[in-house]
């Protein structure tokens, strides 16, 4: 009897001990399930993250509004399905500064605002302060710009910084002048609205086309200089309206003169191509036409009247079409230059 006891009593621990042991072996099945779930989603993070990446340098190197498109697509896909990836910060600056780009900058200034709000010690909560003001800057949005460039100055971690500095640099500057750009450094030319009323400088060159070119020979035509590349999103943000400008009034007596500073001649004949870019295109390869115009930063553009006079400058969105619309109109009104006028000037 006792042993049948002993035998029953080791029976129920032995079945203890089996149960025990399934149910151990139960949680590691589970917890390693879960960890190579986990361990699939980080990776799977990560590979979408190196393609936001990819996108991103390539825009770099070549700035085109349907890889700005995808970029805005693919970064606002990545912060819904990966809110805690470790540098999601970065892709909500990405996203922000793309959307500025496309000219969609009240989008661009809703997620630079989240991500201050949501991740306030990230690390590129610096970058995003920085490129918040500018869009604002970019709206005539003063006041809120200039909460933003004070957060940065008096950050305690970023504002002994670069991008501090350039911030401080804008709180100093007159409003009236703040366009959404960043200023230059002491020295690195003028604002092309500092040419206003002065002669355009002449130039000569040989066009896309192989033709001679000079800025004199459109004397008594309105010419509006563009100074571009092919790898500068905000240029081709604009192109869709500098188009529709020159295809409105080609035959009013308006030409475009396009100066590219692109770093090679086969992407810039590329785009013309593909984009049908109707106007004279010249490739400053040695950057000499910038240089006589001081460019530092890109769009600029020069508008200049029949006379050869720059008349306006930096010509944005409608504002392009706006004054050409006008400069044209003044200047059908007026009689055409004889030609040994043109050759005397």
């Amino acid at each position: 009897m006792f042993s049948q006891k002993k035998i029953n009593l080791q029976q129920r621990k032995n079945k203890d001990f089996r149960v025990h042991l399934i149910s151990v072996l139960t949680s590691l099945v589970v917890i390693g399930f879960c960890t190579n779930i986990a361990d699939a989603a980080s990776v799977k993070a990560g590979y979408k993250y190196q393609v936001i990446k990819a996108i991103a340098k390539d825009l770099k190197q070549r700035s085109k509004s349907e890889d700005l498109e995808k970029l805005v697509e693919k970064s606002s896909e990545f912060i819904a399905a990966h809110p805690k990836y470790k540098r999601v910060d970065e892709v909500y600056f990405l996203l922000g500064n793309a959307l500025v780009q496309l000219d969609r900058v009240d989008e661009g200034i809703k997620v630079l605002d989240e991500l201050i709000e949501n991740y306030p010690s990230a690390r590129y909560v610096e970058r995003c302060l920085l490129e918040l003001g500018l869009a604002h800057d970019k709206l005539s949005q003063h006041d809120a710009a200039d909460a933003a460039y004070e957060k940065l100055v008096n950050h305690p971690k970023y504002g002994s910084r670069a991008l501090a500095k350039f911030a401080k640099q804008l709180l100093e500057q007159d409003k009236s002048e703040r366009n959404g750009e960043l200023p230059k450094p002491p020295g690195m030319g003028m604002n092309p609205r500092e040419w206003i009323g002065k002669p355009a400088l002449d130039f000569h060159g040989t066009d896309l086309k192989g033709e001679e070119l000079s800025l004199k020979q459109y004397r008594g035509q309105v010419v509006l200089l563009d100074f571009w590349a092919t790898w500068c999103g905000p240029c081709i943000a604009e192109m869709p309206k500098v188009k529709k400008t020159y295809e409105k009034y080609k035959d009013q007596k308006f030409q475009i003169i396009g100066i590219s500073l692109d770093r090679s001649i086969e992407p810039l004949q590329a785009y013309i191509e593909k984009e049908k870019l109707g106007w004279i295109h010249y490739w400053d390869n040695s950057g000499k036409v910038g240089n006589m115009y001081k460019v530092r930063a890109i769009p600029s553009t020069f508008l200049i009247d029949g006379e050869g006079v720059i008349r306006k400058a930096n010509l944005r969105g409608s504002a392009l079409e706006t004054a050409v619309a006008e400069l044209v109109k003044e200047n059908l009104a007026k009689p055409a230059p004889k030609k040994e006028e043109i050759g005397s000037q």
